[in-house]
C-alpha cells in the first residue's frame, strides 16, 4: 500500500495530544508495536474515524494489536440493563460480533500482516493477566488511596448515566462495585499486554487518572507491565472533543 493511501485526504486527521509518561516522538516511534483498544459504545470507532485511526497506526508502527472490548461490556449489561451473568455475556459477544462484521472491510484495506484483531476474553486467559490481576486485587484490598481512586472513577460513571437520563438497573453501591471490577480487569489487561511486548497503547481520549498516578509511582507495588507502558492520547480532527475512557466506555477485545 502506498503512502498516499495512508494519507487519504477524505479521512479525518489523526494527531498526538500527549503521551504518558512524556516521551519524544523519536522514542515513541522506536517502538515497533502498539495496541488499539476498541470501546464498543464509542462512535469514534466507526466509519471514517476508525479507518483514519487504523491507517495512522500502520503508518507509524510495524504491528498493531486491535483489542475489541466486547466481553468487558458484560459489566455495562449488569449495571444498565440488569441482565443475569449468562445473558450479559451473550449480549456482549453479540456486540463484538456486530463490530467485527461491519468493520471487516476497513481491515481488508490495511497492509496484510500489519494488524491483528483480538477479543477481550482471550486476554483474561494469559498468565500475565492472572498475575497482574492478583496483584491489583491485593493493592485494592490493602491500599485505601488506590481503592479510593478506583472507586472515584467508578462513581463518576454512575453520575454520567444520571446526567444522560439513563436509569441504573442496580443500586448505586452495586454499580460502583461492578464498575470497580471493570476497571481492575481493564488495567490488568493493559499490564499483561505491556508485559507481552505491547507497551504502547493508543486511545482517542485522555488516560484514566488512576493510571496517570500509577505512572507517577503513587502506588506500590504494582504489576511490572504498568511501569513500562506508554499511553498515547490521540485526537481525531479538532471539531469533536475526545471521548474519555472510563467504565462503560468499553475499551478492548477479540480472538
Amino acid at each position: 500500500m502506498s503512502d498516499s493511501h495512508f494519507k487519504n485526504p477524505d479521512l479525518p486527521s489523526v494527531g498526538i495530544v500527549r503521551t504518558i509518561p512524556k516521551v519524544s516522538q523519536a522514542e515513541l516511534f522506536s517502538f515497533k508495536r502498539c495496541y488499539l483498544g476498541i470501546s464498543l459504545d464509542n462512535s469514534i470507532f466507526e466509519a471514517s474515524s476508525l479507518l483514519a485511526l487504523l491507517l495512522w497506526t500502520v503508518r507509524n508502527f510495524d504491528q498493531c494489536l486491535v483489542v475489541v472490548g466486547d466481553y468487558l461490556c458484560r459489566f455495562n449489561e449488569y449495571i444498565l440493563n440488569g441482565l443475569a451473568h449468562d445473558e450479559a455475556i451473550k449480549v456482549a459477544y453479540g456486540l463484538g460480533d456486530s463490530f467485527i462484521d461491519r468493520t471487516s472491510e476497513f481491515f481488508r484495506q490495511l497492509p496484510k500482516g500489519r494488524t491483528r484483531l483480538t477479543r477481550w476474553k482471550s486476554h483474561l486467559e494469559t498468565n500475565e493477566y492472572k498475575k497482574s490481576r492478583a496483584m491489583l486485587d491485593e493493592l485494592f484490598a490493602s491500599d485505601s488511596a488506590f481503592r479510593a481512586s478506583i472507586e472515584k472513577e467508578a462513581s463518576s460513571f454512575a453520575r454520567r448515566q444520571t446526567k444522560r437520563n439513563r436509569t441504573l438497573a442496580v443500586t448505586i453501591e452495586e454499580a460502583i462495585r461492578l464498575s470497580s471490577e471493570y476497571l481492575l480487569e481493564e488495567i490488568a489487561v493493559f499490564s499483561a499486554l505491556s508485559e507481552q511486548g505491547w507497551q504502547v497503547e493508543l486511545y482517542p481520549g485522555p488516560e484514566l487518572q488512576v493510571l496517570v498516578d500509577i505512572t507517577k509511582g503513587k502506588y506500590s507495588p504494582v504489576p511490572e507491565g504498568l511501569k513500562k507502558r506508554i499511553n498515547v492520547e490521540l485526537r481525531i480532527d479538532e471539531t469533536a472533543p475526545p471521548h474519555e475512557k472510563s467504565p462503560n466506555d468499553n475499551p478492548t477485545e477479540a480472538d
